[in-house]
């Protein structure tokens, strides 16, 4: 099975009052929860899907986060509840022997991401509403060292996820396989590199068919599909990008693509992943009803640009958002379209839709 894979870096609390957060009102460390659950809710890229491989990791740089507040309480023992933190940073000491700066455990996705609105809890250091059900978790009865991967895969340090791609997926699989029992969804698992200098006007549905889905930064699916797709739908082989909308005579926004459809200017908004996107919908409207346009330098718009009516596009499918109706109707899902006569079927069953 093709997967993408990807290790998340959980860090440590940064402040004394996210140590009281864990240690005094929820009893444990995130790295616990990993360790003793089957199925996790987790923070995950929004280019995940279902059936890609998480790889856990306990950050490095925990144990000196661990010192610092250890002398700060110390400083301070006026610190309210001060004995009972220091209790869990020794508790966060033996966690940080076993699994410190280690892969620890092995998780799979078990479904798409989705985005979670939910109050900003000033005390967490992590900013992420992105997440997805994480199951089959399996801990590590060796955990794998950064030392040993570190040659060939740097874990970022500015974001907790790092991409797992191509060889290196298979060469860290191996470091992990040759140390441990692994489950059968990572023993199966195949993650093929991109050929991007493989694509081309003539052959880009072929290939893509196969590795949409390793797309994990809209501008690489832009290049590589939706230019070519809407060159393909599009009345005039000319596709406008990052054309500025303006409401009022004010800046509503930048919208991906601007096309020439059915005697109209048709806006074109391209993402990853609809469901992990906030307020998607608001988005949208910023390209809903707009009174001009600017196509490219020098050159402006004021008539026929569709106003209510916006197409959409992720990896997995296409879609059409009415801004009337508030509504977003998906047209067809990508994997229904793999021929030329496709293509032009989905044209024509667009033109439909814009014009009700």
């Amino acid at each position: 099975m093709n997967v993408q894979a990807f290790i998340n870096n959980i860090s440590f609390p940064k402040t004394i009052e996210e140590l009281k957060y864990f240690v005094i009102y929820i009893g444990n460390y995130n790295v616990e929860d990993v360790l003793y659950n089957d199925e996790v809710e987790w923070t995950i890229p929004k280019w995940a899907m279902r059936n890609d491989i998480v790889f856990f990791f306990h950050a490095k740089t925990a144990l000196q986060t661990i010192r610092k507040l250890e002398i700060l309480i110390a400083k301070n023992r006026e610190t309210e509840n001060a004995t009972i933190l220091l209790d869990g940073l020794q508790h966060a000491r033996k966690l940080y022997t076993l699994y410190g700066g280690k892969i620890f455990a092995i998780g799979k996705v078990l479904g798409s991401p989705y985005h979670i609105e939910h109050e900003r809890n000033e005390e967490l250091h992590w900013k992420g509403k992105i997440y997805a059900e994480i199951g089959e978790i399996v801990v590590l009865k060796n955990p794998i060292d950064i030392s040993e991967f570190s040659d060939f895969i740097m874990v970022s340090r500015q974001s907790a996820i790092t991409p797992v791609l191509g060889d290196d997926f298979y060469r860290l699989k191996e470091i992990i396989k040759s140390k441990n029992i692994i489950p059968n969804y990572l023993s199966n698992s195949k993650a093929n590199p991109m050929p991007f200098n493989k694509i081309n006007s003539q052959n880009w549905l072929i290939v893509t068919k196969k590795y949409r889905r390793a797309f994990f930064q809209e501008i690489q699916f832009r290049k590589f599909y939706v230019d070519y797709f809407l060159k393909i739908i599009s009345d005039k082989k000319t596709i406008f990008s990052e054309c500025a909308c303006y409401k009022d005579n004010k800046l509503s926004g930048y919208v991906d693509n601007c096309i020439w459809l059915n005697n109209r200017w048709v806006f074109v908004e391209v993402k990853i992943n609809f469901d992990a996107e906030r307020n998607l919908k608001e988005q949208l409207k910023k390209y809903t009803y707009v009174l001009k346009v600017i196509l490219s330098k020098g050159r402006c718009c004021y008539e026929n640009i569709e106003q209510e009516k916006i197409i959409i596009i992720d990896v997995n499918a296409i879609g059409i958002f009415n801004a009337r109706t508030d509504n977003i109707f998906y047209v067809e899902d990508l994997d229904y379209i793999k021929t030329e006569a496709d293509l032009n079927r989905i044209k024509y069953k667009i033109i439909r839709l814009l014009e009700n």
